[in-house]
């Protein structure tokens, strides 16, 4: 129970966090934040450790948190790509998005085939590049002084996590390639 309202806590994160973002509202709301989306990233980390401590693994969390991550982070990130198109490459950004609605219908498939599929270190490091971008970018609005410096370091982590995503993508089809040959599991259509 409580992993799962940690996991929420991540979507519900994303509506004060565009809040805060809303052009004009100055660097003292873009460091509140910046601060909000630590916050958020943090629970990513404590959900999963509660749940392998409380060993209360279920079947919902593994669906609903890399649900969360990816509604978390691709919203900011579209978010981003329109209000700060200095920071963020809107080319990378649809790329990234055909790659995650690419994922996550291959992901929705496989329960209709009885598999749930765990996420995987691959998506882990390519979350992990994804959410310190836009970390970087967060504090190069908060702190517009340092932009000069984090600029640059925001283009090579999201180029970074572009080419990562796309190979956790390869790797997760790769290794989940029998799913188009088993056969549909039983399901209760309501």
């Amino acid at each position: 129970m409580m992993p799962n309202l940690l996991t929420a806590l991540r979507l519900v994160a994303i509506v004060p966090l565009v809040l805060l973002l809303l052009p004009g509202r100055g660097a003292a709301a873009h460091a509140a934040a910046f601060w909000l989306f630590l916050a958020a990233g943090l629970t990513d980390f404590c959900d999963g450790a509660l749940a392998r401590r409380l060993k209360c693994s279920s079947a919902i969390g593994v669906f609903f948190d890399p649900l969360a991550d990816k509604v978390l982070a691709d919203v900011l990130l579209v978010y981003l790509a329109v209000t700060a198109p200095e920071w963020v490459n809107v080319w990378l950004v649809l790329l990234m998005m055909a790659r995650e609605f690419a994922v996550q219908g291959f992901r929705s498939m496989a329960p209709c085939k009885g598999i749930i599929i765990r996420t995987r270190m691959p998506n882990k490091l390519k979350f992990g590049l994804q959410f310190s971008f836009l970390a970087v970018v967060l504090a190069g609005l908060a702190w517009p002084r340092a932009g000069g410096a984090l600029q640059p370091l925001a283009r090579v982590l999201l180029e970074l996590t572009v080419a990562v995503a796309y190979v956790s993508m390869a790797t997760l089809f790769w290794q989940n390639r029998d799913l188009f040959g088993r056969s549909d599991a039983r399901v209760e259509t309501r």
